[in-house]
């Protein structure tokens, strides 16, 4: 049985750690991207976003804020997918998927 200072010495379970660690950073700086834009276009264009979508009597700004929550979302449920398909750690010698 090994402590847990040799898992987090393993080379394997760093390599995991790194890759596990760029998609959280890339997938928070998407969302915070997409928060961003939608700030400052509220900012500099308010009229837009107080124009009806499509007809009805929604504005642009709640369907665009919708949008937003269904982005953060699509990015968890992203990164879960590829999170699980990575090789768990430690499972057998082949390093089988769980």
């Amino acid at each position: 049985m090994t402590d847990e200072a040799d898992i987090l010495r393993d080379p394997d379970f760093q390599k995991l750690l790194k890759i596990r660690s760029r998609w959280r950073w890339g997938l928070a700086g998407g969302l915070v991207g997409g928060y961003f834009v939608y700030i400052v276009a509220g900012i500099y264009v308010p009229d837009a976003y107080a124009m009806p979508f499509a007809g009805s009597s929604l504005p642009w700004g709640i369907v665009l804020g919708y949008l937003i929550i269904a982005l953060s979302i699509a990015l968890s449920l992203i990164y879960v997918r590829a999170i699980n398909k990575l090789k768990s750690f430690g499972d057998d010698e082949q390093g089988a998927d769980r």
